[in-house]
């Protein structure tokens, strides 16, 4: 066994161990249980660095960080001005939900969220209570937010470290040294991660596009290389456990900077960064637009009652009925949901992406596949219609979904009454009536 640090944590702390210092004396008189990492680490051969007497610092500790090190670099995080949420492990990067607060909904059970760290960085209790010591030997990552809860910060993402080279001498032809300036932290991808504060931010944008080469040739579809998170986006950071990435890869920081050392940027150079960041967009919609039919009943631009029932429908109230239960929020209107029968988990996802589908991870989640998506009316045929399509379209009728017959007005007759007798008296002429 092995104790925290308490001379390190003070320091990295400042003025924080005043504010909360009897829950800080408690955190000292126990011991942490690190004894799941110790045993893998004895049985491989990997040095202990819990029983090292000299704690590594946060650059030092990315490639292998314990529990403790998370702990002291989440408290170095939060006095630089970041505001932070704990991530799963699991490799999924989605929120620990298990730890985030509750909120209560009218009529609902209550729900976990990270949204409200979009709006006020967490307390040093509820940081010691993600990364702190832990009686389930859990591990837990470290999310940060983007946007002015972090101080205006925002995350520049080049999903391949192919990029990183001719992105890198592009904008050193626009601003030379501005890269060097910044944070960069190395993903397990291979990507780069380049952070940044300024006082203009934005939302998540996606700014450089190509061909997805796994997408059919007669459908292509769009792959995102470079993108930005800003206000109500998050990215994992490092020291995070391995375990945090579907690589089991940890991120590591490039340059001797680490999260505590942001800098500021002009609105001019966030404005260079993001231009040649989309000078790298290759991708062309070339796929043939639909068109709007009109109905058979005749009333131009009427939707059919699934496509209605598609723009107007709440995931919600699709799935709760049938047994599904919300466990938590991502980024954007993003939810995440657990299949009915099962405790605790994440089953499911809605509006991943701003994709308006139900996008399915279970493979016992009947009646839905795994590994596919789904849109409102497909969820809704399938789980009350047992996947009859022509059943489920009147049932929606029924309750008002879908075009209505357009009421005949006084002009209307009187013009369908004109066109009945000059019909009729072409019928007489020809019969010599």
């Amino acid at each position: 066994m092995c104790e925290l640090n308490k001379e390190a944590v003070v320091s990295l702390c400042g003025e924080w161990e005043q504010v909360a210092e009897k829950p800080l004396n408690q955190l000292f008189q126990n011991k942490l249980r690190c004894s799941h990492l110790m045993g893998t680490r004895e049985n491989t051969g990997m040095p202990n660095r819990n029983l090292q007497s000299a704690p590594r610092n946060i650059l030092q500790c990315c490639e292998d960080p314990t529990r403790d090190e998370t702990y002291r670099a989440a408290l170095a995080y939060a006095r630089a001005g970041l505001s932070l949420i704990p991530i799963a492990a699991g490799g999924e990067k989605n929120p620990a939900f298990w730890q985030l607060p509750t909120f209560p909904v009218p009529g609902k059970p209550p729900r976990r969220s990270w949204k409200v760290f979009q709006q006020r960085r967490p307390t040093l209790n509820e940081i010691t209570a993600w990364y702190g010591p832990s009686e389930d030997g859990r591990e837990i990552g470290i999310g940060v937010i983007g946007g002015q809860v972090s101080g205006g910060l925002e995350i520049l993402d080049l999903d391949s470290f192919d990029l990183v080279k001719p992105f890198a001498q592009a904008l050193e032809t626009r601003a030379p040294g501005l890269l060097r300036r910044l944070v960069k932290v190395r993903t397990p991808r291979p990507g780069l991660h380049v952070y940044y504060r300024c006082d203009v931010t934005g939302g998540n944008q996606k700014l450089a596009r190509i061909v997805d080469p796994d997408s059919p040739p007669e459908n292509p579809k769009p792959k995102t290389i470079i993108e930005v998170k800003g206000e109500k986006g998050y990215c994992l950071a490092p020291p995070s456990p391995a375990a945090c990435h579907k690589s089991l890869r940890c991120y590591q920081f490039i340059g001797g900077r680490d999260l505590t050392a942001i800098p500021t940027i002009s609105a001019q150079e966030r404005e260079i960064l993001h231009a040649v960041a989309r000078s790298f967009d290759r991708w062309v919609d070339v796929r043939p637009q639909r068109t709007v039919r009109p109905t058979k009943r005749g009333v131009p631009g009427a939707r059919r009652p699934g496509d209605d029932f598609n723009a107007r429908a709440d995931w919600r109230e699709i799935l709760e009925p049938h047994g599904w239960q919300l466990i938590g929020e991502g980024e954007g209107d993003m939810l995440y949901w657990c299949r009915p029968g099962k405790g605790c988990g994440c089953s499911a996802t809605t509006n991943f992406k701003d994709r308006d589908l139900l996008y399915v991870f279970s493979t016992n989640a009947d009646p839905f596949e795994s590994e596919k998506g789904y849109n409102k009316f497909s969820a809704f045929a399938l789980l009350n219609h047992g996947g009859d399509f022509n059943a489920a379209a009147d049932a929606l009728r029924q309750r008002g979904f879908g075009a209505r017959r357009l009421r005949i007005g006084p002009i209307d007759l009187y013009q369908r009454y004109r066109r009945l007798r000059t019909t009729l008296g072409r019928f007489k002429k020809r019969d010599g009536g």
